[in-house]
């Protein structure tokens, strides 16, 4: 499963605050915006930043830095370490943190320590459709299904056209044997965007089960022709050549 996109928070306003003015907030957004294009230089940027008072926003966008690097367990407990710093009237603050911990958590193949987060940021935030699927992420990778289409389900009812949600579904009730309601999901999230790699990957795995072997070959081949170097054209291209060698 792809992991969903990364929850970078960013609390500009009382950050800049914190660190001391408007310049300070500039430096925080150049910052995070080079820890994701170029989180080493970042990391010792942060580094330093903090050792002239960067405080607070120069240790976060360390993390983000690590994070970036695929330093994932040192990213989250750092995340886990800011929340736990911020002050009891920066509610908003102190979940995005924990959220990010989470994430941290679950792409280092900690998903029961980020379930348990991601349920204390539900619980403030019962309403949040993204923070439902980063759950239901958690809880597919926990074997969890029922528990993630519980979450999907809410998070589908407020935004219905969720590509990627509607696929974390399919992907939930094809492991729980349900491939009528897993090929819905599919067909409604192509109904959304016909050229979702995702969805033709997904389309390809379920056709397979059902012994259309010729069907599932197509779509991953549509998966290639759309996005050759993505996450999903290096699954179909895997289940391609597992054809390849069963044939």
């Amino acid at each position: 499963m792809a992991i969903l996109g990364l929850l970078l928070v960013q609390p500009e306003a009382a950050s800049a605050q914190a660190a001391g003015g408007a310049g300070q907030e500039q430096l925080y957004d150049a910052c995070l915006n080079q820890a994701r294009s170029a989180p080493e230089t970042a990391y010792a940027s942060a580094l330093d930043w903090h050792k002239a008072g960067g405080g607070l926003p120069a240790r976060h966008c360390a993390a983000v830095a690590l994070l970036e690097m695929k330093a994932y367990e040192e990213a989250a407990s750092r995340f886990e370490a800011l929340a736990s710093e911020v002050p009891d009237n920066r509610l908003d603050l102190r979940l995005g943190l924990i959220a990010q911990a989470a994430q941290g958590w679950l792409v280092s193949g900690r998903a029961e320590r980020a379930e348990q987060l991601l349920s204390l940021v539900v619980g403030a935030r019962p309403n949040d459709p993204q923070l439902l699927a980063d759950r239901a992420v958690a809880r597919i990778s926990l074997e969890n299904y029922w528990g993630a289409v519980d979450d999907l389900d809410r998070a589908i009812q407020m935004i219905p056209d969720d590509v990627e949600i509607l696929l974390y579904r399919a992907s939930a009730y094809r492991y729980l044997g349900v491939p009528d309601l897993a090929r819905d999901d599919v067909t409604r999230a192509l109904a959304v965007n016909p050229d979702a790699p995702g969805a033709w990957l997904e389309r390809g795995v379920l056709e397979q089960m059902t012994g259309d072997t010729a069907a599932a070959r197509r779509s991953w081949i549509k998966v290639l022709e759309l996005a050759p170097d993505s996450t999903a054209g290096d699954a179909a291209r895997a289940r391609l050549e597992a054809l390849d060698v069963s044939n």
